[in-house]
Parts: structure tokens; C-alpha cells; sequence
């Protein structure tokens, strides 16, 4: 069998945070007993990596032949079990990214929502609507079921809206339902909480590293979804410095008043490279 050296240093390429994103968010819901949900978010995650140039081969084989074998099994735990060995053969042995979480609970759902929106809304915009779905509404039951003391509102959003999709047959209308209460919760904030600032540079770093590959891949307005929500869920952190809330708002007011999707997420792209750099100045970096 082929190793990872035969097709370079890493297999993934673009693709390694959003899978990274993905497996975050499947270990949650698979803790809480969600293993269908766990394996339908992977499944999602994973038939939009192979979308991303830059996947190598062996990345995209050892992907493709996981999907089938996942689809095989029977079991959920079975069929999820199979995804993640694939995707954790794949990781290696490279340092795993900071997933920490802010200590706040409604920061947390925050921060849980935004990883989740950075797979459906590229996974939407390539016509995978029930992929989308199925990636919010697993992540909606593993923020209800994981997330401590998460506030009434937030928790209230999320049960209405997965009772709401149960009611629906379209996965586009589902997918929708689930989006439109992840937006009401990213514009909440109770004034507790703290986001500390590596973690505000993770979320941006995270939101290029998924944002910029849809874009060279032409998915100009995943990349701006991805970037604009982002941005949303750090300008309503109370807990967010006041410095990148009045750059991010700024960027996003920009992005309002112009139609061309390629100039929005530009102008979204360009306000984090100046946060991130601005932080590596401060730092001596």
C-alpha cells in the first residue's frame, strides 16, 4: 500500500480543516449516543472534501472506498466507525489543531455552530441539501445534549427548529429551517463569558482555511457564507475584543452594499488578514 511520503507531506491539503471541523463535531454527537447523526454529518463532510482541489489520490481513494464501505454496514456505530478510521488514517501524525471551546455555554454553541455552518453552506452550494441538513441538525442535538447551561433562548431555537424539520419532506426547506435559528443564535450574547484572543485567531484562521479553497474552487459564495458567519459570531460575542468586533462589523457593512459575491468575500478575506496580521506584528511574528 502506498504511504503518505509517495504522494507528499499531507494527503488532505485544503481539505484537512474541514474534515478536522467535521471530526470535532461527529466525536460530540457520537458521545451523546448519536451515532446515525455522527455518520451522516462525516458522510457529508467527506463528499465535500473530495470536492476540494488540492485532496490528493491516495486522500480521495482511501475516502471514496471508506463511503462505500460505510454505506455497507448496517449499524450506524458500524457505518460511523468506519468513516472515522478512514479520516484519522489520514490525519497522521500532525499535531491536532487548538478545538478548545470558550468556557461560556452560549460562546460555545456559538463557536460549534460556526464549524458546523463552515460544512453545510459549501455542501449546500454544491446541491448537497440533505447534507447540510444533516450536518445542523446533528450539531443542533449535540449542542442540546452537550453544552452545559446553555440559555433558554438558544436551547429554544434549536428544539423548534429540529421539530420544525420533522415536518418538512424537503431537505432544502430543512436545511433552511435549521440555518435561520443557527443565525438568531449567533446574534445573541448575555455579556458573560471570554474569548480569548488565540481563540478568536483560530476561528478566523479556521474560516480561511475552509473559505479559501471553495473560493479557488469556485464556490465564491460558500466562501463568503463561511466568512460572513464567522465574522457574525464574533461581532455578537460580548466576549470578543472590542478592536476585531469594529473591524469585522465594518467589513461586513462593506460586504452589504456591494452585489458581486467574489468582492464580499474579498472584502471579508482582507478584514481577517489584517486582524491576523495585525495580531503577528504584536506578537513579533
Amino acid at each position: 500500500m502506498a504511504s503518505f511520503e509517495d504522494d507528499g507531506p499531507d494527503p488532505l491539503g485544503p481539505a484537512r480543516p474541514l474534515l478536522t471541523a467535521a471530526s470535532e463535531l461527529a466525536t460530540r454527537a457520537a458521545g451523546a449516543g448519536d451515532h446515525a447523526g455522527s455518520y451522516a454529518l462525516l458522510a457529508c463532510a467527506v463528499r465535500l472534501a473530495r470536492r476540494v482541489r488540492g485532496l490528493s489520490e491516495i486522500a480521495d481513494f482511501r475516502l471514496e472506498r471508506a463511503l462505500d464501505e460505510a454505506e455497507n454496514e448496517s449499524a450506524p456505530n458500524a457505518q460511523n466507525e468506519a468513516l472515522r478510521d478512514a479520516i484519522e488514517s489520514l490525519f497522521g501524525d500532525a499535531e491536532a489543531p487548538d478545538g478548545a471551546l470558550p468556557a461560556e455555554p452560549l460562546a460555545a454553541a456559538q463557536a460549534l455552530i460556526g464549524r458546523a455552518i463552515s460544512i453545510g453552506a459549501p455542501a449546500y452550494n454544491t446541491e448537497d441539501h440533505q447534507g447540510c441538513f444533516d450536518v445542523y441538525s446533528c450539531t443542533a442535538r449535540a449542542v442540546l445534549a452537550t453544552v452545559d447551561q446553555l440559555p433558554e433562548p438558544a436551547a429554544a431555537q434549536l428544539r423548534d427548529a429540529l421539530a420544525k424539520c420533522l415536518e418538512l419532506s424537503d431537505p432544502d426547506a430543512q436545511a433552511w429551517a435549521m440555518r435561520h435559528a443557527f443565525d438568531a443564535i449567533g446574534e445573541m450574547g448575555d455579556g458573560g463569558g471570554d474569548i480569548a484572543p488565540r481563540q478568536v485567531l483560530a476561528l478566523l484562521s479556521m474560516a480561511i482555511s475552509i473559505g479559501a479553497p471553495a473560493f479557488n474552487a469556485g464556490d465564491h459564495r460558500g466562501c463568503y457564507e463561511v466568512y460572513s458567519c464567522t465574522a457574525r459570531l464574533l461581532v455578537n460575542s460580548p466576549a470578543a475584543p472590542d478592536t476585531v468586533k469594529d473591524t469585522l462589523r465594518r467589513a461586513l457593512t462593506d460586504a452589504s452594499t456591494v452585489l458581486n459575491v467574489t468582492r464580499q468575500a474579498w472584502i471579508m478575506r482582507e478584514a481577517f488578514d489584517g486582524l491576523l496580521g495585525a495580531e503577528a506584528e504584536e506578537r513579533g511574528t
